[in-house]
């Protein structure tokens, strides 16, 4: 009896040692989270977000295109295949908590025999099986760290998810905004054509002066000229488009004409704790710092001794003589004795390596919670600026009318008429880019908020 309970008793007091544990307890740094967003709030907004948060601009392209672009985007696949190293590295990391099995064998022909009169054939082969203890859990911290790791990986997928999700949207609306633009400058380029018009026939009468015309002309190629270049961003807000979605730019272009169809959601930001579970870039900087806190055990673990066991069995065999094996059981205690400070120089730099993780991760915190401070205040700033902006449109086209009215009755100069002009074509196209940053800024508010992220 006593020869059966020592292996079990020696295999038990093996697991027990194989619990312990050397990595530090795990306790999210504190970021001071504050308890609510002090940056103005939308009205009606509801605080749930959908992971498809595009949709609700209600704009059928962009969720066409987003499709597309989480599909195709070539720096989502790369986020892809960084998740299948880590996931390779965590397997090949495990495979130090399992036992290694090895076989070898060879085989022999020889004609000419041992002494040259007959033929000798032999073979062997062996198995060879070795263990690693994990008795100060050094392995298992390492494979924590790997597990950690790569939940990073994923959280960086998740991160340049959005990212991409954000240059799209953001993009798109250029796209539109740039044709409202455009619309815009040729609506004022025809309406100059039409004054120019009646400048050159008062002039031609006597009743205009050379400088009017001169400067109606003028006014009129400043307008003109003035097309070229939004026309020049549109192709290159094309071109990036076609990117994003892993598509070559030559033929590429949206459909939607302008941003008349577009809704701009009412966005609520809930509370600001939420963040620290919705955005993948605050999950990965954590899952980053858990794995350098894994990393410390593993550092502490390698002052330790290590024990390895390992098990053999060999079979011989002669043609003529039969077969022989053997087998064989070894253990072997490796104990650091002098190093010359690598141990303590590695322990040292697992440690700070987890201290800048962790100002790392407060860092990423407060950058969050800036940036949805930052996202509600140019919504707000920018939805009065709209307002402000259509009326000043609506302002000067009365006051563009009326200047050409009074003209034509000659009740005033041509001055006023050129002002009026430029105020209009001014104030309309400051408003179409309002417009555009009203959109802008509900994008980046979706994004600072987690673009609607679930783990």
């Amino acid at each position: 009896m006593l020869k059966a309970r020592c292996p079990l008793a020696a295999f038990t007091l093996l697991l027990m040692l194989g619990a312990c544990s050397l990595v530090p307890d795990y306790e999210r740094p504190d970021a001071g989270v504050p308890s609510a967003f002090t940056g103005p709030q939308a009205k009606g907004a509801s605080a749930e977000i959908s992971a498809e948060w595009w949709r609700s601009f209600n704009d059928e392209e962009l969720q066409a295109l987003m499709n597309a672009a989480l599909a195709n985007n070539l720096d989502i696949a790369a986020a892809l295949h960084r998740i299948e190293q880590a996931q390779g590295q965590l397997r090949a990391t495990n495979a130090s908590l399992l036992p290694q099995v090895d076989a070898s064998g060879s085989a022999s022909l020889d004609k000419g025999g041992a002494r040259g009169n007959g033929t000798t054939k032999s073979a062997s082969g062996s198995v060879s099986v070795s263990y690693a203890v994990d008795l100060w859990g050094s392995y298992r911290a390492q494979s924590a760290s790997s597990e950690a790791a790569l939940r990073a990986s994923i959280f960086d997928r998740d991160a340049t998810a959005l990212l991409v999700q954000s240059s799209v949207a953001t993009t798109y609306f250029n796209i539109l905004s740039l044709r409202d633009r455009i619309a815009i400058a040729r609506q004022s380029l025809a309406a100059a054509q039409e004054t120019l018009r009646l400048v050159e026939a008062r002039y031609k009468y006597g009743t205009a002066s050379a400088l009017d015309l001169a400067q109606q002309r003028n006014t009129l190629a400043t307008i003109e000229a003035g097309i070229p270049p939004l026309e020049s961003q549109l192709a290159a807000n094309e071109h990036a488009l076609a990117i994003l979605l892993g598509r070559a730019p030559e033929g590429f272009g949206v459909r939607t004409a302008d941003t008349s169809a577009l809704i701009l959601p009412a966005i609520a930001p809930g509370q600001p704790s939420t963040l620290l579970e919705r955005r993948p870039d605050i999950r990965r900087a954590e899952a980053q710092l858990q794995a350098a806190n894994a990393d410390i055990g593993a550092a502490r673990a390698a002052f330790f001794p290590s024990l390895n066991l390992s098990a053999s069995k060999g079979i011989d065999w002669l043609a003529g003589a039969g077969s022989t094996s053997g087998s064989s059981l070894a253990a072997s205690l490796l104990a650091p004795i002098f190093s010359g400070g690598t141990l303590e120089g590695n322990l040292e730099s697992a440690k700070a390596r987890k201290a800048e993780l962790a100002a790392s991760y407060r860092k990423t915190v407060l950058t969050s919670f800036g940036e949805v401070e930052d996202a509600l205040s140019a919504a707000d700033a920018n939805e009065r600026r709209q307002a402000s902006l259509a009326v000043a449109a609506s302002e000067a086209r009365k006051a563009y009318d009326l200047a050409q009215a009074s003209y034509k009755a000659g009740a005033t100069d041509f001055l006023s008429v050129l002002d009026a002009q430029r105020s209009w074509l001014s104030a309309r196209d400051a408003q179409a880019q309002a417009r555009l940053n009203q959109f802008t800024a509900a994008v980046d508010l979706f994004i600072a908020l987690g673009g609607g992220w679930k783990s």
